[in-house]
Formats: C-alpha cells, sequence, structure tokens
C-alpha cells in the first residue's frame, strides 16, 4: 500500500547553493538529478520514527517503522534512493506468514554505493521473505526494480528517461495501478518541463472525494495515506523531506541534508 513517483532531470540550469525544496518547484534540474516522492498507506495506528541520519562508512537518511523498527524509503550519500512497496497479487503470501520482514530491506541495503549491488543484495535477502514486495532503487539515471515474494525474486535495470509511477493496495494492486497510472499519465508525465515538479506534488495529494479508497491520498478506514517523503537528489547534496497526515491535513516537515559523496 503506496505510491511511489520519480520525475527525471528535465532542464541543463544548475540549483546548487538552495537550502530547501522550493527550487524544485521550478522543475529545473541539472543532468543527473530527480525527485522522488512517496505517500505511505499504513493502518492509522501504526506509529513512525522521525527520519535520522543512520550509517558509518555510507550514510544515509531514513524514517522507520516504530513496531518493526524497519523502513520503507531511505536515501544514501551516493544519491542512491530506495524505497519498498507493498506487493498484494494473487498466488503471494500474506500478512498472515511469518518469516523476515519487508522493512529489513531497505536498512540492509541502503549502505550500497551502486544499483548493482543493491541488485545482488536484494537477490541475496529475498530468499528469506515470503510476503511479496516490490523494491524500487534510483541513482537519476536508471531505476531498479525488484518484484519478491515466496521466497524468489525477479529484477530488472531500466534507464530513467521520463516519469515513473509505482503503486499498490491492500485491496489488490490491479484495483489501484490503473486509476492512480492514468491521473499520472495526464498530469505529471504530460507537464511542461517548468510545471513538472509542482504536477508531482499535486499528484500526491490527489484524492477523489468519491473513490477515496483508490485515491493517491487515500482513505479506507483501516488503511490510510500517513506520511508523504519527497527526496531531492542534486550533484553536491540530497535532501529528505517528511511530513507526518494530521487530522487536518500534513504537519510540518521534518528535513534532513547529506552532502554527496
Amino acid at each position: 500500500m503506496c505510491t511511489l513517483t520519480i520525475i527525471a532531470p528535465r532542464r541543463s540550469e544548475c540549483t546548487r547553493g538552495h537550502s530547501d525544496l522550493s527550487q524544485f518547484d521550478r522543475g529545473q534540474f541539472d543532468r543527473g538529478q530527480f525527485v522522488l516522492g512517496f505517500n505511505r498507506d499504513e493502518h492509522p495506528q501504526r506509529a513512525e520514527l522521525s527520519p535520522a541520519i543512520l550509517g558509518e562508512t555510507r550514510r544515509f537518511i531514513a524514517p522507520r517503522d516504530a513496531d518493526e523498527g524497519g523502513s520503507w524509503i531511505a536515501v544514501n550519500d551516493a544519491g542512491i534512493v530506495l524505497a519498498v512497496l507493498n506487493r498484494n497479487e494473487p498466488g503471494l503470501p500474506d500478512r498472515s506468514v511469518a518469516g523476515i520482514s519487508r522493512g529489513t530491506l531497505v536498512p540492509e541495503l541502503a549502505p550500497l554505493g551502486s544499483l548493482e549491488e543493491i541488485r545482488a543484495g536484494v537477490e541475496r535477502l529475498a530468499r528469506g521473505i515470503a510476503r511479496g514486495f516490490r523494491l524500487v532503487a534510483t541513482d537519476g539515471a536508471r531505476v531498479l526494480d525488484a518484484l519478491g515474494g515466496a521466497h524468489a525474486i525477479e529484477t530488472s535495470l531500466a534507464p530513467l528517461v521520463r516519469p515513473v509511477i509505482r503503486t499498490s493496495s491492500g485491496l489488490g494492486d490491479a484495483l489501484v495501478r490503473e486509476p492512480r497510472t492514468e491521473l499520472f499519465e495526464s498530469t505529471v508525465a504530460r507537464a511542461a518541463a517548468d510545471a513538472q515538479a509542482a504536477a508531482q506534488r499535486a499528484f500526491h495529494a490527489h484524492c477523489w472525494s468519491d473513490r477515496r479508497h483508490l485515491s493517491v491520498l487515500m482513505d479506507r478506514g483501516v488503511a490510510r495515506t500517513v506520511s508523504q517523503t519527497f527526496i531531492a537528489v542534486e550533484p553536491t547534496a540530497v535532501r529528505f523531506s517528511h511530513a507526518l497526515r494530521g487530522d487536518d491535513g500534513f504537519l510540518a516537515a521534518a528535513q534532513h541534508e547529506l552532502p554527496r559523496r
């Protein structure tokens, strides 16, 4: 249950020297820069720990799940973002099946410095995970997709040449994939270069009043969008902005930054 988007580099203007994420609302990206947005959908009572800078040899920024201690999203100082979504498809074990938590993937893989290392790592770790998952990782030039579950894994690595969406739902991924993707294509993917970042933010805030359970900003009683993350990667720094959702909208975002190495 989640929605992830990536907007690819669109312009050559450099945005170095800025200290917040407002620069990205103007759609100005240097080569190799990107912005990843992520809506986390969970049970409303499932608590999160605030994002923190973690790691030793390679530093990364990640929030953590208060119950399990794992994470669903991170960015490291190599400029690589990783995120994991649940995978809800026929034939895959459900949450009642015991085994290694999917939340262990991101903390285990975030210290790695290349998509090739991450690909090898997830192929090794997936052997211990029964529940379905999709791990997405990008360095701004390529996107790694790893589809896992039932102790098996299938990976692919493709160039990042256009905006990307990945989405899931506990009601069944197929149920939400089409409406959310159609909305993404009509608003974000087709937006002009100087409007694409604003369109991405609007997409992650979108809710159909008559289909709240299918919406990107989702509500359906036992689950809802509980937090929202935007990660901006540029040549000299990575920036992590993370906001919890309150009763009347999102709370003030926690922001962290790391210099790139």
